[in-house]
């Protein structure tokens, strides 16, 4: 036996039986993937970074750069954050945004538990007319003008319930736990409450919700973060409010240096508020605010959302 054919012998064989993309991948397909990681993570954390870091720079070393984004600030300086924290304008903003979105994920939460356990009992009173009216609204959105009119009709017009109440209750959220209720949960469990005497809320708050704290965690997290971003909602139905939610204000701090005439409007408001235009810093600090909380949210809801996706696959 020759040394080529020593060489033959001993080479691993691809096993027939599984697919190509199930093989252990060769090394420059690893190299391949490695480095497409690090493109990809560095696109991602870099912009971040420069936010970060030219928040946290001084006025001279913001002036050296020119405006532009820092990587590294040379001075150190926490006078962005300070102004924020001070109890002015931007502590109002932050205050009512973070009411807002505990609030707001509270109301939703209840509306959208109790919605969708009432759909996932298939005898309950009008089940099917409900189901389907809500069905519907995936095909036939109201649209801007209709939302503005009914906001306005029943007197929530220049109120914060118009930032909570017309999107408290999302339809994708209703049918996503009424079919996990309906799948995951067992029936046996159900009935067996009801022999002992056990009510429907009772049912509800003992045996489903514990059951259910996988899914229950990520659509909490799709609500809060939808009332986290609130803008343009404010901007439609809240304008003569005097405290707007922070994603307003960070869209006017962005605007009241820019040469178009919605950041003269907003340079001249700053000057009727006897507030100079913010720098750059101050910008930056307003939009690490605004990232900061979604960002320690999502690694506490991490092993919620694939515990829950996999169920939904897995049952679904």
């Amino acid at each position: 036996m020759t040394a080529i054919d020593t060489k033959l012998e001993h080479k691993p064989r691809r096993n027939s039986n599984r697919p190509v993309w199930d093989e252990e991948p060769s090394a420059a397909g690893k190299a391949v993937k490695a480095l497409f990681l690090i493109c990809y993570g560095a696109a991602i954390v870099l912009p971040l970074w420069a936010v970060l870091a030219t928040s946290l720079a001084s006025e001279e070393a913001l002036a050296r750069a020119g405006g532009n984004l820092l990587l590294l600030p040379t001075d150190v300086s926490f006078q962005a954050y300070q102004e924020i924290f001070s109890g002015g304008a931007l502590t109002d903003s932050l205050v009512l945004t973070t009411v807002l979105t505990i609030g707001g994920t509270a109301i939703s939460m209840v509306l959208t538990i109790c919605g969708a356990y009432a759909l996932s009992r298939t005898g309950s009173l009008l089940h099917r007319p409900i189901l389907w009216t809500i069905l519907l609204t995936f095909l036939f959105g109201p649209g801007m003008y209709p939302s503005f009119l009914v906001v306005q009709k029943l007197g929530l017009f220049n109120s914060y319930w118009s930032l909570i109440l017309p999107g408290a209750v999302g339809t994708f959220n209703i049918i996503i736990l009424r079919a996990f209720f309906m799948n995951s949960i067992p029936g046996e469990l159900i009935d067996a409450a009801k022999i002992d005497g056990a009510g429907e809320f009772r049912t509800l708050l003992t045996i489903v919700l514990p059951m259910s704290k996988a899914i229950l965690a990520v659509i909490a997290l799709f609500y809060a973060v939808g009332n986290w971003n609130i803008y343009f909602s404010a901007v439609l139905y809240t304008p003569g409010l005097d405290t707007q939610p922070i994603q307003v204000v960070l869209q006017r701090m962005l605007m009241s240096t820019q040469g178009l005439p919605e950041g003269a409007q907003a340079a001249a408001q700053y000057q009727n508020q006897g507030a100079a235009a913010p720098t750059a810093a101050l910008k930056m600090a307003v939009v690490v605010c605004t990232i900061i909380p979604i960002v320690i949210m999502y690694p506490f809801i991490q092993k919620h959302f694939t515990k829950a996706v996999i169920t939904g696959a897995i049952k679904g």
